[in-house]
């Protein structure tokens, strides 16, 4: 499927870039949009949603289970 970025996902995009330089962005296509995975030395630092209608779901901080 086909699908142009909107500006605000283009910007989340540039905001990624800039918070995570020299990282490696992939980017995994699904039926309901794209998933964008930022890597540093191979695990994953960030991930952001962005659906086919707009939409942009922000990663969600993962808290250690340790502190639990």
């Amino acid at each position: 499927m086909d699908a142009e970025l909107t500006l605000e996902q283009a910007r989340e995009i540039n905001l990624l870039r800039r918070c995570h330089p020299g990282a490696e962005l992939r980017v995994h296509e699904r039926s309901w949009g794209v998933l964008v995975e930022v890597r540093r030395r191979n695990h994953v630092v960030a991930l952001e949603r962005f659906e086919y209608g707009g939409g942009v779901v922000h990663d969600a901080p993962i808290r250690f289970a340790a502190a639990a």
